[in-house]
């Protein structure tokens, strides 16, 4: 190959606009080298490039797109000559590997390699792994192959004992994605999880765009990567971060295509190459000539990570660590999530802001604290680790799956169009409207940011609207004051209402007997609070259901009695709404509260908190003073126009509870199958757990979390279904919890539950740290 030619204008251009998007150092993963290039084999690039394609030549070309950016090494290819003789390829790709010792090949095999040949290959020092050969040359050389055609099951096993590296090319001509292409990558990399397979071109065949949306079949295989190399669509790119994350995407030149003068367009499901030609350019105006393509391709992803919000560290990760790490030449240090958190306890009290998220509520010492990213029912921890959730789904607010798109993407327009000023949104009042349409016996709404300023929120316009201060509860209803003060009189109030162990230390004394408690389906217990307090009573907060149905007429009687008191009815649907049917879960009932409050699922994990209710109870919010600056931003409204919409049109109720029903059936099978003291609870399914009847129960559920996290999945004693989880989810759980239960088992028979613990033993409530 000739010298690629001195920089024209647009080329220096376009490298003074990328100057401060380069990281200092960058690793190559997808060059390719050449004795010389086959006319009939790559006539995209022989037309266009002539000569030897060597290792120096292509650091050469590479360095200079690069600008001030070091190329610190290269994942080199090599393409076939004009023979097709694949061994004479590798010859000359290992003789360049001996020039450039901070690089690693990928030799060339084909279906007809010699299974010895190749193990010798992959001795020689340098060698990372291998690239199929695709050889038109073939006697049998069809328009199509199958995954199985490209690369043999023998090679998958011995990359996955070696822990090598795949450069898996699919050309529409020779492997077009198809679901059955998707679902045999999907199986040989579940199967072969020491293997690692890179996607080049964006995954999809030089950003074929109507693949993209298939791109979720990949996402959750930890041993698979995406090269950027020639995609020069800043859309393509963003898909592709969204999909798989900044961790997951590597840079790539895709050498020598990045030295064509020109750039690369989707054009319907394909991609063609518009080169100086096409595009009509005068070769005697140098000036004129189109950049080159790797800097074409360079700019895109700089728009990408633009529109991304990609930071310094993601862009150092896609341009060299995430190749260093995957080659192994770079290792970071193990247990970055257990020990951010040990710090954490230092820097933050209680280590975290709630308490339902701390490790020590699942397994101290071993739950992942913190998420790199998390999408449907995903999450990744800071060591890179896949989980499932298996859990509370974030703590019940992402009833349509992390990330839901749609929310998402509404979310991000109004980011983009300002989601704060000194003026407010008008999506609150949208929001306002929807949610008295969804519940006809409301007239009004205010909004906060959370379930617990919610709680606040509603009794305090309670207490204005009747001028009377006590508050009658069943059930939790969060963290404030007002709520804990239950537990000033009798410290154990409020054992019975979800959360035990809630010291009410800080709440001020004076408080004491201004918050009194019943059970749920308790008549009795109401009464006598009616009895003896009704005429100083301010409003009843309830969960009108949380994992059972109220017994019939229970929830007429709670009504009739409070508002005959003179009190307001406040239902808390913070956690069943939404979940137990569209709307709040008193629509069920047909019994309408004075006021309701939402939150949770309401966002789907954006903070938004909803009060509504009648225009009478409402009145005391004119008088009182209830106002906070962050309740007035953006975001929060547009979340939950956007998850009202989505759950409207889909009928996340019946899915939850058909995928809770699964769950709980899968906890009893196996814990029959292995004889286990399991009970699994006749509630909701929408909110399925399950608990051991042992005296080592505590115990117990740290061994249950503890394997599961092994084996992949953030799981305790209850789920959260969401809209994300689905069969194919639900049947690996299933293996997981026959496998987990058979331990358990084992670990009952043997006598040694404690012994198996990697750490100690899960706390059952609310406990200090220190």
């Amino acid at each position: 190959m000739a010298a690629t030619g001195n920089l024209s204008k647009t080329d220096r251009a376009m490298l003074a606009e990328l100057k401060t998007f380069l990281p200092p150092q960058v690793y190559d993963v997808h060059a390719h080298l050449c004795h010389a290039l086959a006319p009939d084999t790559h006539q995209h690039l022989a037309d266009r490039l002539s000569g030897e394609l060597t290792a120096k030549l292509w650091h050469a070309e590479v360095s200079r797109q690069l600008g001030n950016a070091q190329l610190v090494g290269g994942l080199l290819s090599v393409l076939p000559g004009p023979d097709g003789d694949v061994e004479a390829a590798n010859d000359f790709l290992l003789q360049q590997l001996t020039r450039f010792h901070d690089c690693r090949a990928l030799v060339l095999i084909s279906r007809h390699s010699d299974r010895a040949r190749v193990a010798e290959l992959l001795e020689t020092p340098g060698v990372a792994g291998f690239k199929p050969c695709l050889n038109p040359l073939d006697a049998d050389a069809r328009p199509a192959r199958t995954i199985a055609d490209l690369l043999p099951d023998w090679a998958w096993k011995i990359a996955d004992e070696q822990a090598l590296v795949i450069l898996l090319h699919l050309f529409k001509r020779f492997a077009p994605i198809t679901p059955a292409a998707r679902q045999a990558i999907r199986n040989r990399c579940l199967k072969h999880t020491g293997a690692r397979l890179i996607l080049p071109h964006g995954a999809i065949g030089f950003h074929d765009p109507y693949a993209l949306d298939d791109l979720a079949d990949f996402r959750s295989l930890p041993n698979l990567y995406v090269e950027t190399s020639t995609v020069c669509d800043a859309a393509v790119l963003v898909s592709l971060l969204n999909a798989f994350g900044p961790r997951r995407i590597l840079w790539a030149s895709g050498f020598p295509a990045a030295a064509i003068r020109g750039t690369s367009v989707a054009v319907g499901n394909a991609a063609i190459c518009l080169d100086a030609k096409a595009l009509g350019a005068d070769p005697a105006e140098p000036d004129q000539q189109p950049p080159l393509l790797g800097l074409e391709a360079l700019r895109a992803l700089r728009k990408a990570a633009d529109l991304f919000g990609l930071t310094q560290a993601d862009l150092t990760d896609i341009f060299s660590d995430n190749a260093l790490r995957l080659l192994g030449l770079k290792t970071e240090p193990a247990g970055q999530t257990q020990s951010l958190y040990r710090y954490a306890k230092t820097r933050i009290p209680s280590g975290t802001q709630l308490l339902s998220k701390r490790p020590e509520m699942f397994a101290p010492n071993q739950w992942p604290a913190y998420f790199r990213e998390a999408r449907g029912c995903e999450t990744w921890d800071l060591d890179g680790r896949h989980y499932y959730d298996l859990t509370t789904s974030g703590i019940g607010a992402c009833l349509l799956g992390f990330r839901d798109p749609d929310v998402t993407r509404a979310v991000q327009r109004r980011i983009s169009l300002g989601s704060m000023c000194t003026l407010n949104p008008p999506e609150e009042v949208e929001l306002a409207d929807r949610l008295c349409q969804i519940h006809p016996w409301a007239q009004q709404a205010r909004f906060a940011r959370s379930g617990g300023e919610t709680a606040v929120v509603a009794v305090r316009i309670a207490r204005a609207t009747t001028r009377r201060s006590l508050v009658a509860i069943c059930g939790y209803h969060g963290w404030h004051d007002w709520y804990l003060a239950a537990n000033l009189g009798e410290s154990d109030s409020l054992d019975g209402h979800l959360l035990p162990g809630l010291d009410p230390l800080g709440v001020p004394r004076e408080l004491r007997n201004t918050t009194l408690t019943f059970r749920f389906n308790n008549r009795d217990e109401f009464q006598k609070v009616i009895d003896r307090h009704g005429d100083q009573l301010a409003a009843v907060v309830m969960e009108p259901m949380r994992y059972h149905m109220p017994e019939p007429g229970f929830m007429e009687f709670v009504k009739t009695r409070t508002n005959a008191a003179g009190a307001l009815l406040i239902f808390d649907e913070i956690t069943i709404g939404w979940r137990f049917t569209f709307g709040g879960s008193h629509l069920k009932l047909g019994v309408n509260p004075d006021i309701a409050i939402f939150a949770k699922a309401l966002g789907n994990g954006h903070p938004i908190g909803a009060i509504i209710g009648t225009r009478a109870a409402m009145e005391g919010a004119n008088a009182s003073f209830i106002s906070s600056t962050y309740w007035t931003e953006s975001v929060g409204p547009v979340a939950a126009l956007a998850t009202i919409q989505k759950l409207q049109q889909l009928d996340a109720p019946t899915h939850v509870a058909r995928i809770g029903e699964m769950i709980a059936d899968l906890w009893r099978q196996h814990a029959k199958t292995h004889s286990l003291p399991v009970t699994v609870a006749d509630g909701f399914p929408c909110l399925a757990h399950f608990q051991f009847d042992h005296p080592l129960a505590q115990e117990l559920r740290t061994l249950y979390t503890q394997l599961m996290l092994e084996k992949g999945f953030l799981a305790n004693l209850g789920v959260y279904p969401t809209m994300a989880h689905n069969d194919e989810i639900v049947a690996r759980f299933g293996c997981a919890i026959d496998e987990v239960f058979g331990e358990i088992a084992a670990a009952l028979d043997a006598g040694d539950v404690k012994e198996r613990l990697n750490g100690p033993t899960a706390h059952s409530g609310f406990r200090r740290l220190n």
